[in-house]
């Protein structure tokens, strides 16, 4: 009899083990989209696309209202035109992206006119925190802060 436990032993471990790594990938999460209001859907798109060289994707709803919006990892930005009333924005509710470096993001922003400060407010600067990560933000043409960051992975 304790043979056969000492057979069970592996198997019963590889079981469990193949079944908790089933549910832990089954659990993970990862950034897919974000929703925004906005004024003009014409204008922020032409901002998202100049400013941050995402693209239009395709738009399943149909509705001349909404418009899709993504960058070359996959990740979107779905804006619906609509009243903006009632939404408060402020620099601490921002969307933050990562750049592989800063330099260039920077550039493309001054070529565009596109101001940018660092989290203190200076207009030009970039904040760089304490874990060394440099930072930058700007906002979109209907107020939205976007935080830019090398914390590239």
């Amino acid at each position: 009899m304790d043979k056969i436990k000492h057979k069970l032993i592996p198997v019963l471990f590889f079981i469990s083990t193949v079944a908790v790594s089933q549910i832990h990938a089954q659990t993970q999460t990862q950034f897919n989209h974000l929703a925004i209001v906005v004024k003009d859907l014409q204008q922020s798109k032409d901002f998202y696309a100049k400013a941050l060289g995402f693209k239009p994707i395709e738009d399943p709803t149909g509705n001349p209202l909404i418009d899709w919006m993504g960058n070359s990892r996959g990740q979107q930005i779905h804006m619906l035109q609509g009243d903006m009333s009632a939404i408060q924005l402020t620099k601490s509710f921002h969307l933050s992206l990562a750049v592989e470096a800063l330099m260039p993001i920077i550039n493309r922003l001054k070529e565009h006119q596109i101001p940018y400060e660092s989290w203190e407010g200076e207009a030009g600067k970039v904040t760089i925190r304490p874990d060394g990560v440099r930072q930058i933000y700007i906002q979109d043409p209907n107020g939205y802060w976007i935080e830019i960051n090398d914390d590239w992975k």
